[in-house]
C-alpha cells in the first residue's frame, strides 16, 4: 500500500482560459469552455474544478465564468473571468449625397439594440472620425450636415445597447463611401 498523494507534487492554478471573452447576439445562451492551468503551463484536469456561470448568458451584457476547486486543489482560491455577448451589427443599406450632406440609412435591428452610431471620416482608415448616436432603435435613417462639398467620405454603422448604465456595441458595418455635391 502506498499513499498516491504523498509522492505528487501540485502546483498552483494561476491561469483561466476562456475560449472566447466575446459573443455576438443570437438567442441562444454563450457559455465559453475553460481551460486552467498551473503555475508551470500545465492543465489541470476538469476533475479537480467546478464551473459557474452567472445567470442568464443569453441577452447582451457582462457574464461571469467562476472556477472553484476541489480534492487536492481545494485550498486555492478560486478563479473568475468575464465575457461579453454584444449585439447584431447591422448594414449599410443606402447612401445619397445631398449638398455638404449625406444621408445615411440602415438595416432595422430592434432585438437587443438600444440605438445606433454612425462613423463617417474623409479616411478610409476612419481616422480623425466623426461620430454620431442615434439613441432609438426604430429610427433607420440619419443626415450628417455641415460637411465639405464635393468631398468623398466613408461612412459605417454599428448597434449599441444599454446594460446598467455601460454600452456594449456590435462591430461595424462594412464601410460605404459617398461623395458630398
Amino acid at each position: 500500500y502506498c499513499d498516491y498523494y504523498s509522492s505528487s507534487e501540485f502546483y498552483a492554478p494561476t491561469s483561466l482560459t476562456l475560449s472566447s471573452t466575446a459573443y455576438t447576439y443570437n438567442g441562444k445562451v454563450r457559455k465559453p469552455t475553460v481551460k486552467v492551468k498551473d503555475s508551470r503551463g500545465k492543465t489541470i484536469s476538469s476533475a479537480y474544478y467546478s464551473v459557474s456561470y452567472s445567470t442568464g448568458c443569453k441577452n447582451v451584457g457582462k457574464y461571469n465564468v467562476t472556477v472553484k476547486f476541489k480534492d487536492v486543489y481545494s485550498d486555492f482560491k478560486s478563479i473568475t473571468k468575464t465575457f461579453t455577448i454584444n449585439p447584431k451589427s447591422t448594414s449599410v443599406s443606402k447612401l445619397s449625397a445631398g449638398s455638404k450632406k449625406f444621408t445615411v440609412k440602415w438595416k432595422k435591428l430592434t432585438t437587443q439594440t438600444t440605438g445606433y452610431q454612425i462613423q463617417y471620416s474623409t479616411s478610409k482608415k476612419f481616422s480623425g472620425a466623426k461620430t454620431v448616436t442615434v439613441k432609438k432603435n426604430s429610427t433607420t435613417s440619419s443626415t450628417v450636415k455641415k460637411l465639405k462639398a464635393k468631398k468623398t467620405y466613408y461612412v459605417r454603422v454599428r448597434t449599441y445597447k444599454t446594460v446598467s448604465g455601460k454600452k456594449y456595441y456590435s462591430s461595424w458595418s462594412k464601410a460605404k463611401s459617398i461623395k458630398t455635391k
